[in-house]
């Protein structure tokens, strides 16, 4: 029970990747419109059942989940450009350029997320780009906050130290001994950001700010299946189910990453390996 959400994240990242490569395990097009099978009910033909204009709603939540999986990492992607970049600059530099930088992220945390992501998404026409870069934009502080402490802890370090007596300059020291040591954090911090990103995305387009047709995203299945929750529920449960189950995953990953990379947790291995 414990590693069903790794199971989970394996198998749908198999069903995206053989779908994403031109492999569909489901004989349907997830645009296939089906006069004769609109709103049909979960049957060994249609596994999840069709949706109003008789479209399989299995290879459409299949196909979502390439829309909304490519989001939330490339979301991530820039997160960690941005957030590691800004605060490595913070934590490493200091002085005015870290008040800079703070205050900065201390404005965007003011900010409501929704009405940014809805402001960008109006202004790049509901596009994936604009939604990837408005994900960007409310995801990348809490890195930033994570990376500047990092480095401002290990910048003082005995080793930091010793590099520079031996003559490395500030890139070398950052690229080679700082950054290193944060790669644990970051990666948990990262693991945090996708299900962040999914859910944002999802409601963006549930409540119709997020991909225009003929994109589809789990949102944009669960907005569409919200007007039917009375008389064909499934339409809007499953795909709310695969966010919920991905989210979970993700969290769940998160938190064993978390875990692993604590201090306590490395002591435990330390033990492990002494014995």
């Amino acid at each position: 029970m414990a590693r069903l959400p790794i199971y989970f994240i394996a198998l749908l990242a198999a069903l995206t990747l053989a779908y994403a490569l031109g492999f569909n395990p489901i004989p349907y097009q997830y645009d296939l419109v089906d006069p004769d099978a609109i709103l049909q009910a979960p049957s060994w033909q249609h596994w999840f059942g069709t949706d109003f204009l008789g479209r399989d709603l299995l290879v459409r939540i299949i196909h979502g989940a390439q829309m909304s999986l490519s989001i939330a990492l490339l979301t991530a992607f820039n997160a960690l450009i941005i957030g590691t970049l800004l605060g490595t600059l913070a934590g490493y530099l200091g002085g005015w350029i870290e008040e800079l930088i703070i205050k900065l992220i201390d404005f965007i945390y003011s900010l409501p997320d929704l009405l940014v992501l809805s402001i960008i998404a109006l202004f790049l026409s509901q596009s994936s780009s604009g939604i990837i870069l408005g994900l960007a934009f409310i995801n990348w502080m809490d890195l930033a906050r994570l990376v500047r402490t990092e480095v401002k802890k290990f910048k003082n370090e005995e080793f930091v130290e010793a590099t520079r007596a031996l003559g490395l300059n500030h890139w070398q020291i950052i690229s080679r001994h700082i950054l290193p040591n944060t790669v644990g954090s970051i990666i948990v911090a990262l693991s945090f950001t996708l299900p962040r990103a999914i859910l944002a995305e999802s409601t963006l387009s549930f409540i119709g700010l997020g991909l225009s047709p003929p994109n589809t995203s789990w949102g944009t299945l669960a907005g569409d299946g919200w007007q039917y929750l009375r008389t064909d529920p499934q339409l809007l449960f499953f795909p709310a189910l695969m966010i919920f189950l991905t989210v979970y995953s993700f969290n769940y990953f998160g938190d064993r990453l978390q875990q692993a990379v604590s201090p306590r947790a490395l002591d435990q291995h330390l033990l492990i390996a002494q014995t």
